[in-house]
C-alpha cells in the first residue's frame, strides 16, 4: 500500500518534468504531449502523423529527449499548434548528431 502514493507521485513528476521544457506560447502547459513512434511516419521532407497532420523537416524542433512531441488546439484533442512565423509545436529527435 505505501508503493501506491509513491507511484502516483512519480507519474505527476515526470509529467510535470516533461511539461517543463515546452514553450509557455505551445501549450499553456496542458495542450503538448509525447508521440509514439508508431504514430508517426517519416515522409520525403517531413512526417506524417497518424491522423493525416504532414509536418515539413524545417517546420519542427529538436527534441531535447530524442523523442516526438506535438502540442494540439483543444486541450491536446484539435490541431497542431502552428505559430505565426515560428516553427510548429512539434518535435522530432535530430537524425545524425
Amino acid at each position: 500500500m505505501a508503493l501506491r502514493p509513491f507511484a502516483v507521485l512519480l507519474a505527476f513528476t515526470s509529467t510535470a518534468l516533461a511539461h517543463s521544457w515546452y514553450p509557455y506560447e505551445c501549450c499553456s502547459e496542458k495542450d503538448c504531449y509525447p508521440v509514439a513512434v508508431h504514430d508517426v511516419r517519416v515522409v520525403p521532407g517531413g512526417w506524417n502523423l497518424s491522423d493525416g497532420t504532414h509536418v515539413k523537416h524545417h517546420e519542427a524542433r529538436p527534441s531535447p529527449d530524442g523523442k516526438f512531441h506535438v502540442c494540439r488546439t483543444q486541450e491536446g484533442k484539435g490541431e497542431l499548434i502552428r505559430l505565426y512565423s515560428k516553427p510548429a509545436c512539434f518535435w522530432a529527435p535530430v537524425v545524425g548528431s
